[in-house]
């Protein structure tokens, strides 16, 4: 489905400390932009370091994805094309260098219009060697979905959108892609990272 990807900042991906450079799949193009998901899950850390009922803006995974993990993945070359987004949430805006997907985006940009069908398979998504080292669930067993892992969405979906905040769980998308609305509390650890941003390309 997805013709297109890119290689953009480094990160640990196998066993070993080495950085290595990160693959990006091109989900959505735009005049002067384009939205990027990692291919891989690239790293399990809790939606939040604590239980307890959490929004999108106050999660310490938001606050990671925007500092640690942005200051240290890219150059200030590559963080310079790297667009700060007005990302939506029940509740309001957040500005955002990276973030994550929400249920209603990956419905969408993992539908084939013209063949009228949704990629479950393809919104599955296979842990690194450094995700599993740091406590990444993963299906282990032989098959096209062996090696894939969960990956946090930015709120819960379904009618759980609305009540943003007033649960200590999480919305993910599972190994086969489907999306499992309450699936994980705030804190546990073996659910991944997908990252995504909109990149400049003028």
């Amino acid at each position: 489905m997805y013709k297109k990807a890119i290689l953009l900042g480094t990160y640990p991906q196998s066993t070993g400390p080495d950085r290595e450079p990160i693959e990006w799949l091109v989900l959505k193009e735009e005049e002067k932009r384009i939205l990027c998901l990692s291919r891989y899950l690239l790293d399990s850390r809790p939606y939040h370091e604590r239980s307890e009922c959490v929004l999108w803006r106050d999660c310490t995974l938001r606050s990671w994805l925007n500092g640690e993990f942005f200051m240290t993945a890219f150059t200030a070359e590559e963080r310079a094309k790297i667009q700060l987004t007005e990302t939506e949430t029940p509740t309001g805006i957040t500005e955002d260098h990276i973030f994550l997907l929400c249920a209603d985006e990956t419905d969408e940009l993992f539908d084939d219009e013209r063949e009228d069908y949704v990629s479950y398979e393809e919104r599955g998504a296979v842990t690194t060697l450094y995700a599993r080292s740091q406590g990444a669930w993963y299906l282990d067993e032989e098959g096209e979905d062996g090696g894939k892992g969960c990956w946090w969405l930015r709120y819960c979906g379904g009618v759980w959108g609305r009540e943003e905040g007033e649960h200590s769980y999480m919305s993910c998308v599972n190994f086969d892609g489907y999306i499992e609305r309450a699936a994980q509390g705030v804190e546990e650890t073996d659910c991944c990272i997908r990252p995504a941003f909109w990149l400049k390309t003028d």
